[in-house]
């Protein structure tokens, strides 16, 4: 569960992760990972939104084959979108409307399944292909090893930074991502920063069930 801020310091929304789950698609075993997120109610006076997101990944390549998204914005706006990844041929459809695709291009929940199971002890450098909208973009950065002490108890973890920018190079469509991870296991999100369009925004992580 993370806990969603403005500028880093407005808390605005709480946003819930859920693990892969093994399932069946369409005969195929996938990996089922969900997202949801929700105003708080403070903030639902002045701005009143939810999404859902849904991502469902080849359980062998952990690519994305199908993502999902709604989202309600003050109960007018609503946005849907279902996109299918045809990772083989290198095709990705949105409403019909068919797309070329690097390989192993990734959805939002599909990319942070992916950060979560990198090696950091032998890879240092961050690159991967996104998209959800038509338009391909390159996630590329660096992420460095570092130790937290807390309460005399020695925690590894991942400061990890990176710029999202389109492949056609438009200087106009560009953010930046910083996260830091705990090691174990698995890596695990406990602070994501992303920057866009002049604007702040945190998640941090408040709980886990």
């Amino acid at each position: 569960i993370y806990r969603v801020s403005l500028f880093g310091i407005l808390p605005v929304g709480d946003a819930i992760l859920k693990v892969g789950e093994m399932q069946d698609y369409n005969g195929q075993q996938v990996y089922h990972l969900s997202a949801t997120a929700n105003s708080l109610r403070w903030s639902a006076k002045m701005f009143n939104a939810y999404a859902t997101l849904d991502s469902y990944i080849d359980i062998n390549t952990y690519d994305p084959i199908l993502f999902r998204q709604k989202a309600v914005i003050t109960n007018e706006k609503v946005i849907n979108k279902e996109i299918y990844y045809d990772q083989k041929n290198g095709i990705m459809t949105l409403n019909n409307i068919r797309r070329q695709i690097p390989p192993h291009t990734q959805d939002p929940l599909s990319a942070i399944f992916a950060l979560r199971r990198v090696d950091f002890d032998k890879i240092k450098d961050i690159e991967m292909s996104i998209n959800t909208n038509q338009e391909n973009y390159i996630l590329k950065g660096t992420a460095e090893q570092k130790k937290l002490s807390i309460n005399k108890k020695i925690y590894k973890i991942i400061l990890a930074e990176a710029q999202i920018k389109r492949r056609d190079k438009n200087p106009y469509h560009r953010s930046n991502i910083t996260m830091i991870l705990l090691q174990k296991e698995e890596n695990i999100p406990i602070l994501i920063k992303v920057f866009a369009s002049g604007i702040l925004i945190n998640a941090k992580l408040i709980d886990i069930k």
